[in-house]
C-alpha cells in the first residue's frame, strides 16, 4: 500500500488538486465525465478533474490504470465508477449493471483459474443481486475469451476487478455502474449506437448529479 507521501503526491498530480473529500466519481468515458462535471470547477492536473458540491468527478484511463486514483485518495472514500460494458446474458442494450464481484480473464489462464473475486464494497444497494462482471486487458480479448465468458459472468469490462481490488486493499467504498452498450460479439462494441445507451446514462448521470447537489440535476 503506498505511504501518504506518494498518495497526496499522486493526488495534485493526476487531478490537480489535494483532494480530501468524501465522493468521487470515475468515468473513462468523455461524454459521461462532461454530463457528469457541468457547472463544476475544473482542475489543472494529468486526468481532467472537475469539482462539484462535495465531490470530484475525474476522466480516468480506460483500463488498469484507473486504479492510481483508488489509491491516491483518503480511506474511506465513497467512489463510484460509471462505465460501458459487453453483455453476456443477452441484456437489452441500456440495461445497467452493479457487479458485486468482478474477476480478471486473461487468454494466458484457463478459466479454472479465475476464480479469485473481488468485491464490491459501497454503502449503497447494488441495484440487483449476484452480478458479477469479467474483466479483460483489451478488447480483443473479450471476443476472443467470449464462449468461456459467457458461462461465468453477466458482462466485460476492461476496470472493476482492478477497481474493486484496489479499493479492498486502500480501504475504499467502491461500486461500478456499467452501461451494456452492446453484447460482445464479432466487434459489436466498434458498432454500438451511443443513442441506445444515453437514457440509461442520463438516468445515472441525472441520479448522481442530484445527489451531489442536493436535486438539482
Amino acid at each position: 500500500m503506498p505511504d501518504e507521501r506518494w498518495r497526496r503526491r499522486a493526488r495534485i498530480t493526476l487531478l490537480g488538486c489535494d483532494w480530501l473529500g468524501s465522493e468521487v466519481i470515475l468515468t473513462p468515458i468523455r461524454s459521461i465525465h462532461k454530463a457528469l462535471a457541468r457547472g463544476g470547477t475544473e482542475c489543472d492536473g494529468w486526468w481532467r478533474t472537475s469539482l462539484l458540491g462535495d465531490a470530484a468527478i475525474v476522466e480516468v484511463p480506460q483500463g488498469t490504470a484507473a486504479k492510481d486514483v483508488v489509491f491516491a485518495l483518503p480511506q474511506a472514500t465513497r467512489i463510484t465508477f460509471v462505465g460501458l460494458a459487453g453483455g453476456l446474458r443477452n441484456q437489452p442494450i441500456g440495461t445497467t449493471v452493479d457487479p458485486v464481484s468482478a474477476f480478471v480473464a486473461d487468454l494466458s489462464a484457463l478459466p479454472e483459474g479465475w476464480s479469485s473475486h473481488s468485491r464490491r464494497s459501497h454503502p449503497a444497494n447494488p441495484l440487483a443481486p449476484g452480478a458479477v462482471a469479467a474483466t479483460v486487458g483489451c478488447l480483443a480479448d473479450s471476443t476472443l475469451l467470449h464462449q468461456q465468458l459467457a458461462g461465468a459472468a453477466d458482462c466485460v469490462d476492461m476496470e472493476s476487478a482492478h477497481l474493486f481490488s484496489a479499493a479492498a486493499l486502500a480501504g475504499q467504498h467502491l461500486r461500478c455502474l456499467l452501461v451494456i452498450s452492446d453484447h460482445n460479439r464479432d466487434g459489436h462494441v466498434f458498432t454500438s449506437n451511443p443513442e441506445h445507451t444515453a437514457p440509461a446514462v442520463d438516468d445515472i448521470c441525472g441520479s448522481i448529479r442530484g445527489d451531489l447537489t442536493g436535486g438539482k440535476r
